[in-house]
């Protein structure tokens, strides 16, 4: 019973964790999306923002990652796409 117990703590504990690394990639995602076709300053940075937030996901920091997908965000706004 113990066990069980156990195993269903860290199951529910690992669903969140997750989730959240996959939004990660889904962010980036759209924020290339929305920035597709647009060459300007915005745009580009962006991108690269989105990508860095990418990698530092795959590096396990997801709060660097959180924080360059703002950025992305932000800057994929001023770009002419929506947030």
């Amino acid at each position: 019973m113990k066990i069980f117990l156990l195993l269903f703590t860290l199951f529910a504990f690992s669903l969140p964790a997750s989730a959240g690394m996959n939004s990660i990639q889904d962010r980036a995602a759209a924020v290339k999306t929305q920035t597709e076709g647009n060459n300007g300053y915005h745009a580009h940075l962006a991108r690269k923002l989105a990508s860095i937030a990418v990698e530092e996901k795959g590096q396990s920091d997801l709060h660097a990652a959180k924080e360059f997908m703002n950025m992305a965000e932000e800057h994929a706004a001023q770009a002419g796409g929506e947030k």
